[in-house]
């Protein structure tokens, strides 16, 4: 994948999560614009004031889940030490309020702990994986589980990465890893699909994908 692909790439992700933001905090200020509006008669000072300190507080849980380390932009895409549990954890809080999946758990089992990789890319992976668990989930299934396990086998890192959901059917499977790319901008050829993504992007870094 070319550089500019992987800009593309990260372009579209940050517009997707600002969009949100966006919207996320449209609605807190209308439903704080309500609280305030209210007379006493309907609700008293000090349970109007608690309703606004409750809303504050889930807003600001909302950016603290939003905010990202430093390092992430492809143009600063070099091998660096990554603490994988934080990262993880991170991207699957904002999958999580990006499709709605509440009572989704991520279990990780991480050895090591600590990689020397690309962040960016391995930020693109993850983003994509877990997108397409939540996504695709099961709600017959109760519990919505997503893993992930990294070991270091002959000298690489190999991740699996598992989910409860309702799985590929074996006439799609290959053609989910096809990404179909045309001469036309990266964002309008749909270079954001899912496991065509995280295939190209371990390819690019010599890296093999199967599912």
């Amino acid at each position: 994948m070319k550089y500019a692909a992987e800009l593309e790439l990260e372009v579209d992700r940050l517009r997707r999560r600002d969009q949100f933001l966006q919207q996320e905090a449209r609605d807190h200020i209308r439903y704080t614009e309500e609280l305030c509006k209210q007379t006493p008669q309907s609700q008293d000072e000090e349970s109007t004031l608690r309703a606004v300190m409750e809303a504050c507080e889930v807003f600001a849980k909302l950016q603290r889940d939003m905010h990202e380390p430093t390092g992430y932009h492809p143009s600063f895409d070099q091998v660096v030490a990554i603490a994988l549990r934080p990262l993880c954890e991170q991207v699957f809080r904002w999958q999580q309020r990006l499709s709605g999946a509440g009572n989704a758990v991520m279990r990780l089992d991480l050895q090591p702990d600590t990689i020397n990789w690309f962040p960016a890319r391995l930020r693109h992976i993850l983003d994509n994986l877990i997108s397409n668990a939540l996504r695709y989930r099961d709600p017959a299934k109760g519990e919505i589980r997503v893993g992930l396990q990294l070991r270091i086998v002959d000298n690489h890192y190999e991740f699996r990465f598992t989910d409860n959901g309702r799985g590929i059917p074996d006439d799609k499977a290959a053609g989910m890893l096809e990404l179909f790319y045309r001469a036309a901008p990266t964002r309008s050829a749909g270079l954001g699909v899912g496991l065509a993504v995280v295939k190209l992007l371990v390819e690019h870094s010599c890296g093999t994908l199967s599912v």
